[in-house]
């Protein structure tokens, strides 16, 4: 770890201030106080680099639990209370050295404190031996002795925060940086066997005050360190990619004239030494370079769903799974051919319509027809797929019809188209198959009724005749005139007809007929010439 090494300057500043404690111990001049002062005044400008680092630790903590609370929190929390405990230490270390220079200069308490390079008694040494260690030959149970204790709950408190997997090594670190052992019995001087007495007995109030400058500086790198380790823990489980690539997903493939295309562009990242396992609808499906490739040839036309689970190993080995949900509509090839001066509707029949529109399914097709008393069902009989209308009007003239789809919940019209309303043609009369002409008698009279035919109409419809009379002209003779209620040629028709002679015109006329429109139509007369 880059935070577990002193820079040189920290190196410096500790190697010069255990010099200058050396020569103190000799009793060297006022020069040597002046240099702790400078000491000081150095550890003071790095405490507060540092403090702006770990601020800068906390904001990345922050932008990151904005980011990701539910990854970030637990890291997080470990972090704040990191610095508390810390924020704790370096205040209580702040409080004995203002109380030292205090002592040392007998202010009262209302007083200012002055900083140390303004106190007059820099080299005053019976203070904080008195303050710190007291008379006893150990220095046990004063306030050196509750630093100790503070610094060693501070480092037990610290390595809770972290992984078992780091304590190993945090718990070595701090053994280095806040070390609170005893010193080594072959390196006791002047009998000072404790770390409270090896620190802090006959030091000037100078050098202790430098002493617990620096001991603060040793807190704020050990919390740089544990921190800037826990905000590593917070992606240390993040999945490792090997390659950018630019991927353009659009929420259809069909974009309509007038309408929006929109796609998400981004950059995906990809692992290509690693494949992830997905399953789609219970097949496995081929992975190549960390990217799935999924392909089937839909038989039938409609809108195709699929699910599935995407597999991955994130990098701490164990695995996690990802639900996937996607949807295709397959089209059947289509042209549209639409004759626009053919568009009629009849009234008085069903008039079958399709109503499709591409890569939308039919279910989400939403038609409807305005004018002529016009009006728009399924086909119950259809076989289409659901394309399929009956469209029915009521009166001549226009009428509308508007075509919506409904794409995700927002109702967009794709279309309208105008159809004329007419009635159903009139249909011919027609008796023995024929509209008239030279006809044996004796077949003519054989016929049982007289017929009203639709010809060349695009539906099978039937119209039934009500009522007709047959005019019949004989040669010497009056004409006749017999009306018959129905469609059936009367048998007094028959017989005027076997008595006729070769040559005589009969006519079938004042034909009415009623069709599925109910209107009653009145039909061309039909004409024959006896043979």
């Amino acid at each position: 770890m880059a935070g577990a090494k002193l820079s040189p300057r920290q190196r410096m500043i500790g190697m010069m201030y255990l010099v200058l404690t050396a020569l103190l111990a000799l009793n060297i001049n006022k020069e040597i106080i002046q240099a702790f002062v400078t000491i000081n005044d150095s550890v003071e400008s790095s405490n507060k680099n540092l403090t702006a680092r770990n601020n800068e630790t906390y904001g990345s903590f922050k932008s990151a639990l904005d980011n990701d609370k539910e990854k970030t929190q637990i890291h997080y929390d470990r972090a704040m209370k990191v610095k508390v405990l810390s924020d704790s230490l370096v205040a209580f270390m702040e409080t004995l050295k203002r109380d030292l220079i205090i002592k040392a200069d007998g202010l009262n308490p209302d007083e200012k404190v002055p900083e140390l390079r303004e106190m007059s008694k820099m080299d005053d040494y019976d203070t904080p031996t008195t303050f710190m260690v007291g008379s006893e030959q150990d220095g046990k149970g004063h306030k050196a002795s509750d630093l100790r204790k503070k610094l060693d709950d501070y480092k037990a408190a610290v390595l809770k925060t972290l992984d078992p997997n780091d304590v190993p090594f945090f718990n070595k670190r701090f053994d280095e940086l806040l070390d609170t052992k005893d010193p080594d019995p072959k390196k006791v001087i002047e009998g000072r066997k404790t770390w409270e007495m090896a620190l802090f007995y006959h030091n000037p109030v100078v050098a202790s005050v430098a002493l617990l400058t620096k001991m603060q500086s040793d807190i704020k790198n050990a919390e740089a360190e544990v921190t800037t380790k826990l905000l590593t823990n917070v992606n240390k489980a993040d999945f490792k990619i090997t390659s950018l690539q630019p991927k353009v997903i659009a929420k259809s493939s069909y974009v309509f004239v007038g309408d929006e295309f929109t796609a998400d562009i981004f950059m995906a990242a990809v692992n290509e030494t690693q494949n992830p396992k997905i399953t789609i609808s219970g097949r496995e499906i081929p992975v190549e370079a960390g990217m799935g490739k999924f392909s089937e040839r839909p038989g039938s036309p409609g809108l195709k769903k699929y699910a599935g689970v995407i597999e991955v190993v994130k990098p701490d080995n164990t695995k996690e799974t990802h639900n996937v949900e996607f949807e295709y509509i397959a089209a059947p090839p289509a042209a549209v051919v639409s004759p626009t001066k053919m568009n009629v509707l009849y009234i008085g029949v069903d008039n079958p319509i399709s109503i499709s529109v591409p890569g939308v399914p039919n279910e989400k097709v939403k038609p409807s027809i305005a004018g002529a008393g016009a009006t728009l069902g399924k086909d119950p009989a259809s076989k289409g797929g659901g394309a399929d209308w009956v469209a029915r009007v009521t009166t001549p003239g226009e009428a509308t019809l508007t075509v919506n789809a409904d794409f995700d919940g927002r109702n967009k019209t794709m279309g309208t188209m105008k159809f004329r309303i007419k009635k159903i043609p009139d249909p011919v009369g027609m008796v023995a198959n024929s509209k008239g002409g030279n006809m044996n008698k004796n077949t003519l009279a054989a016929q049982p009724s007289v017929f009203a035919v639709l010809e060349d109409f695009p539906f099978d419809l039937r119209f039934s005749v009500t009522k007709f009379s047959m005019y019949m002209a004989r040669k010497g003779k009056d004409p006749i005139n017999i009306e018959s209620t129905n469609n059936l040629i009367t048998t007094q028709m028959k017989e005027m007809l076997q008595a006729a002679t070769a040559g005589t015109k009969v006519v079938f006329e004042n034909i009415k007929a009623v069709g599925p429109d109910g209107k009653q139509r009145s039909l061309g007369a039909v004409a024959f010439t006896l043979q």
